[in-house]
């Protein structure tokens, strides 16, 4: 199922798979990369990893679990929690004994549009008993025709720069990941003088990622963790979140 909101500034549609933000306009123009063959994805998140899975597969308790990149949590259906003016709150729970986590816990993603800024809020909590890993990652995708740059608050581009331009082949090589940036936003500025700004205070890992080539998109990630060897509980930035205890991360996505 697809739902739209409006605040009459801006309209948003959401799909329930993986409560994934589809499109989201400003004055009747489009922003979020639609999917295609480029990618076929928009704005999914990363949960309740980030990236790949040594391996493909982690153990637990002795038992093996399969570990596709980026988590299952975009792939599963959510349920509608609620629907306002301008707010939309999906649900997911992941119960004991799933065949794809050992670690059961409940999932809201609050979508709000507040003036000209879509807040999308993640709160997780843990509903077992023992400790769980967590990593959460934003992967939105914006439309980049060419001419397009990335321009970041500081100096945090790997070139030392605070702009990035989006050329064929820039992400031939894959993402450029940033550790640790100081800049508390980045901005995807198109040629025709449209804007998207992502706020990134607060989170250790910034990705930017495109096709490659020649690509028609490129996306901003605010990343909590990141992949790395070992054990879940020994990935980059992972959260170990107790029994009980909740985890929340907004992203903050601006149009002008």
């Amino acid at each position: 199922m697809e739902y739209e909101i409006t605040n009459g500034i801006l309209t948003a549609r959401v799909g329930s798979r993986g409560a994934q933000l589809l499109s989201l306009t400003l004055g009747g123009v489009e922003y979020v990369w639609p999917g295609g063959d480029a990618w076929g994805w928009s704005a999914p998140v990363c949960c309740p990893w980030c990236g790949a899975v040594e391996g493909g597969e982690f153990v637990h308790a002795g038992r093996r679990y399969a570990a596709a990149r980026h988590g299952f949590v975009r792939d599963c259906e959510h349920e509608l929690a609620s629907r306002s003016a301008g707010q939309l709150t999906f649900a997911l729970t992941i119960g004991e004994g799933d065949v794809r986590w050992p670690w059961p816990f409940e999932l809201t993603a609050r979508f709000k549009l507040d003036a000209d800024t879509l807040m999308l809020t993640y709160t997780l909590s843990n509903e077992g008993k023992e400790k769980m890993p967590l990593q959460l990652g934003f992967h939105p995708g914006f439309i980049a025709p060419a001419g397009s740059v990335i321009r970041a608050e500081k100096a945090d581009m790997p070139d030392g720069t605070d702009a990035l331009a989006i050329v064929p082949g820039l992400f031939d090589g894959g993402s450029i990941d940033l550790a640790a940036p100081e800049s508390a936003w980045f901005r995807l500025e198109r040629p025709d003088g449209h804007c998207v700004t992502v706020a990134t205070e607060g989170y250790p890992y910034v990705l930017l990622w495109g096709a490659s080539g020649d690509t028609p998109f490129a996306c901003i990630e605010p990343w909590s963790g990141y992949p790395g060897a070992g054990g879940m509980f020994d990935r980059p930035g992972v959260t170990a979140l107790a029994p009980g205890e909740t985890f929340e991360r907004t992203l903050k996505i601006a149009l002008s």
